[in-house]
């Protein structure tokens, strides 16, 4: 009986073509799973038979066979992968292999090569003994290093990465980089690996199986029918990392169709960002190796869009135990951020409004029992020159306190209909300031807008915006106030109009104004289709915008 050195990255593989060898009487004296370690040991054991990979890191398949092949010892390869036979088997005939085997082949063909390989014979396809060793007579045949650095490029890997795996300087990767661009006619990376992969240089034939993947695939389990039951995201990958089923979501959320994702790998999809290839591939293998669940937060670019995504996986077993591979699925941690922000600016809201309005409510409160406590004392002073006019102010200024809390009340109920009508915008304006008749208000003045704009608006709310605006300033101590209206078409048939509020305070007194104002002001603009914009308040100037959109009106409208 012979000698056998492993040389397969899967463990399961490596475990199975042993046991195997082990039932038919060889002796596996080395397994290992890449390249160097390969190589080492074929140097160290000098086996009988070497059965390896094709796809092994640190080395690579093809340079592998090449560098035992040149010691012209008398040891023996054979092929054993899941690479297309027909691009690989004249590739592996012309490095000196003396045998391919494809890991869906049945297991009485893999016992058949071994016997035939040990005892001198070959073991290839009758074409691929007739096939030259190119592919294609239109691609110029690739060296086996030139196909190692093809692969290694296609799992994700950057040049840098490439010379450490291979231990050769960045320029001689950057070489052979070039080279395969000039031997497949191609100008980027992305066409470089869309040639080799139309080549049947990258991709495994339309669906093969490894061995790994144990006697279920993904239409035995029923997969896809299941998997599209579940709302988020998930798909089934075999040991190798391949997709062997998918659910819709999961095509939704990538953008891509089933077929398209079937056999793929994360570098075929092309979603996830190069830096995070390495560390996703080394992740995955860890997990598949241990049988363990994983999780890891990874970078992706779907539709010219950046996105971080929460990625995790878990063991799936056969019935009878056998590891069939890995149920995966994600969560897009930008959704999710965005969500919980979402809540964060609703709940920070609602706080805002609750303090606004306790707030308002307390200073009302303590200002009306302020003016009853003045008009006691009017009364209990007994003195008759001022004190009707003066109890008389107080009085209405208790009214004006408790109709603004109405009015406040009735906003914030939605218990206040409007009735828009058309409007000279400049006159409604300027009629509603002259009507503030209050000796207390400020003196004011207003710049129109040129030219008149008209619009749909209701006089009523409108005026109560201005009355609520004037009634802080008052109480601010503003000792005039300058208010220039502009308006601009800026959508088709709405009219921006802008009210720039500007006003100075009276220097050295410090009042106190009711929040009352500002927040009722505010609510009338919301309820507008507008916004109250505060640049500046506080005891020198006050500066605001009322921003307000207003459908636009023919300039005289029928009556």
């Amino acid at each position: 009986m012979a000698t056998v050195l492993i040389i397969d990255p899967h463990p399961l593989n490596a475990l199975s073509m042993e046991s195997t060898l082990t039932s038919a009487g060889h002796t596996v004296v080395g397994v290992a799973n890449n390249g160097l370690v390969g190589l080492d040991l074929a140097r160290s054991e000098s086996p009988d038979l070497i059965i390896l990979d094709l796809e092994v890191p640190r080395l690579g398949g093809l340079d592998l066979i090449k560098r035992i092949v040149a010691r012209k010892g008398t040891t023996r390869l054979l092929v054993f992968t899941a690479l297309p036979a027909e691009a690989y088997e004249p590739l592996c005939i012309a490095a000196g292999a003396s045998g391919f085997v494809d890991k869906t082949d049945s297991p009485s063909a893999f016992s058949d090569a071994v016997n035939k390989v040990l005892h001198g014979k070959t073991y290839f396809q009758a074409s691929a003994l007739r096939t030259s060793t190119a592919t294609d007579n239109a691609l110029p045949p690739l060296t086996a290093r030139e196909i190692t650095v093809l692969h290694y490029l296609a799992e994700g890997y950057r040049v840098k990465q490439i010379a450490g795996e291979l231990a050769i300087s960045d320029r001689t990767v950057s070489t052979y980089k070039s080279r395969l661009l000039e031997k497949t006619g191609t100008h980027s990376l992305v066409d470089l690996l869309q040639v080799a992969a139309n080549r049947g240089l990258l991709e495994k034939k339309a669906g093969a199986k490894d061995s790994a993947d144990a006697s279920l695939s993904a239409a035995d389990l029923n997969f896809n029918t299941l998997l599209d039951k579940v709302p988020f995201p998930v798909c089934l990958r075999a040991p190798d990392a391949r997709i062997v089923a998918a659910n819709q979501a999961f095509l939704d959320y990538l953008g891509l169709t089933l077929e398209s994702v079937i056999n793929a790998r994360q570098c075929d999809i092309g979603v996830i960002d190069t830096e995070h290839l390495e560390y996703a591939r080394k992740t995955y293998s860890a997990a598949v190796e241990n049988r363990i669940p994983y999780m890891m937060v990874v970078v992706v670019s779907l539709r010219g869009e950046r996105r971080v995504v929460k990625h995790s996986g878990c063991p799936v077993l056969a019935e009878d135990g056998e590891f069939v591979g890995m149920l995966c699925s994600f969560i897009d941690i930008g959704e999710e951020e965005n969500q919980i922000q979402a809540l964060r600016d609703q709940l920070a809201y609602f706080s805002s409004i609750y303090s606004r309005r306790g707030t308002y409510l307390i200073q009302h409160g303590q200002e009306v029992t302020g003016y009853i406590n003045k008009a006691r004392d009017i009364v209990a002073s007994h003195q008759h020159s001022d004190d009707k006019h003066a109890l008389l102010g107080l009085l209405e200024r208790i009214d004006e306190s408790v109709r603004m809390v109405g009015e406040m009340v009735d906003l914030e109920q939605g218990h206040v209909r409007y009735s828009p009508f058309a409007q000279d915008l400049n006159t409604l304006t300027e009629n509603i300031l002259k009507a503030l008749t209050d000796d207390a208000m400020p003196p004011r003045s207003f710049l129109k807008a040129s030219p008149p704009p008209w619009g749909w608006i209701d006089a009523t709310p409108y005026a109560s915006l201005l009355k609520a605006l004037m009634l802080h300033l008052k109480h601010e101590g503003a000792n005039h106030v300058s208010i220039q209206a502009s308006a601009i078409e800026r959508d088709a048939g709405l009219l921006d109009w802008t009210l720039q509020v500007s006003a100075t305070m009276t220097a050295n007194e410090q009042r106190a104004s009711p929040v009352i104002y500002l927040a009722m002001a505010t609510k009338i603009s919301a309820l507008l289709q507008g916004d109250l914009v505060i640049a500046e308040d506080d005891d020198q100037r006050f500066e605001a915008q009322v921003k307000l959109k207003v459908p636009v009106a023919a300039a005289h409208p029928p009556h």
